[in-house]
């Protein structure tokens, strides 16, 4: 028996809570899933999980071996890496997620080029604006933006991403162009789903923060759905300035209210508690960081860069 094979089964089904789950992140079986669990459960001769209707739940021998399991999983991983990093191989497969607006305009390009530097490395990205657990998915990074979400994993801040309110000219001309926070409530907001703005927004000017209401005119679940809002003529939107700045600079948008600015949003950088370095997380990073330093609106902490040289957990 490929006992590897059935710890690493073992732990996916515990990971994510059923031997389905299991199955889907190992792209085996469920019943292939089933006999390596039971082999194991014949070899130890004790019961390792409750198979339930709701998933799976661990006896206390299942706690046992999932402890030791997780501890020879990360032994081998790091001796793989190690053999990869004397060799300076950058290939297998990385999987990261981000939401959809990052992925397409931004992470789109970083997993291009890294195609195109590294052909023997295979970048999966999953675009999606929930957060996702990472180790019930096989996620190796995620990059996450205002929202970290409670599931396990080291968080590190790297950046924040300017943000502005932004409508057609069109738009403010057949409507009105607010001189005044409080002028917003006359125009209709176009509301992102993911977003909590619903009946209010933030706005800085100076030393003053202030609480402006809004009226909400159109919710749309996708980034895509907005700028057809936008260019339909249907209110402002709030939006990154990398995704507006080259249709503020071409008349097709205007900046609304360029006085006053709207909080600045967190980039993080998460990664399971056991990740560990490897070359093709170091040329993943290094492709990111370079391509968020030369995006505008995007700054970054004094500590990114140095995650390159370093160590993650440093």
């Amino acid at each position: 028996m490929d006992k590897m094979g059935a710890f690493e089964s073992f732990v996916s089904a515990v990971q994510t809570g059923s031997l389905s789950g299991a199955a889907r992140q190992r792209k085996l079986s469920q019943p292939a899933i089933s006999q390596q669990i039971s082999a194991l459960e014949e070899i130890y001769h004790t019961k390792l999980l409750y198979r339930e209707r709701s998933g799976v739940r661990m006896t206390r021998s299942g706690e046992l071996l999932y402890k030791h399991a997780v501890a020879i999983l990360d032994e081998m991983e790091t001796l793989q890496v190690d053999l990869d990093n004397l060799a300076g191989n950058v290939a297998g497969t990385l999987t990261i997620t981000a939401k959809i607006a990052l992925s397409q305009h931004l992470l789109g390009n970083v997993v291009m080029q890294l195609a195109r530097q590294h052909p023997e490395l295979k970048v999966v990205l999953k675009a999606d604006d929930r957060i996702l657990n990472l180790a019930a998915e096989g996620i190796d990074l995620a990059i996450r933006a205002g929202e970290i979400g409670n599931g396990a994993g080291v968080v590190r801040k790297i950046g924040t991403l300017a943000m502005m309110h932004v409508a057609t000219p069109a738009y403010l001309d057949a409507h009105m162009r607010p001189k005044d926070p409080q002028d917003l409530i006359n125009l209709d907001y176009i509301q992102y789903k993911p977003d909590c703005d619903q009946i209010a927004t933030l706005l800085s000017s100076g030393d003053q923060t202030i609480q402006v209401p809004i009226k909400t005119g159109l919710t749309a679940q996708l980034p895509d759905l907005i700028f057809q809002a936008l260019y339909s003529n249907l209110g402002y939107a709030k939006a990154p300035q990398f995704l507006v700045t080259g249709a503020i600079r071409n008349g097709e948008l205007e900046e609304v209210l360029p006085r006053w600015r709207i909080p600045e949003v967190d980039l993080y950088l998460v990664y399971p508690a056991r990740e560990i370095r490897s070359p093709r997380i170091t040329a993943f990073l290094e492709v990111l960081f370079e391509t968020l330093e030369g995006t505008e609106g995007v700054k970054l902490t004094a500590s990114a860069k140095h995650m390159v040289q370093g160590n993650l957990s440093d």
